[in-house]
């Protein structure tokens, strides 16, 4: 389906970040609406996930529930 293909093109370039918490990041579609879960180190890596999905194709509305959580 549509969902599912954009669900892989998200996580595929969440993957290419080279970024191992953005990897880690749960991605769900549902009719467009695209939302993003997961823990981060910083709020930097919190906005490259957000940035890495606006300029892809498909997204109808994109929720962020990505938590910053720095590791101590």
């Amino acid at each position: 389906t549509t969902d599912h293909l954009l669900a892989r093109q998200i996580t595929t370039h969440l993957a290419e970040t080279n970024r191992a918490s953005l990897k880690r990041l749960s991605v769900d579609v549902t009719g467009g609406h695209v939302t993003l879960r997961g823990r981060v180190g910083t709020f930097y890596e919190k906005q490259i996930a957000i940035q890495t999905c606006r300029v892809l194709a498909g997204i109808e509305r994109l929720s962020d529930a990505v938590e910053v959580a720095a590791a101590f």
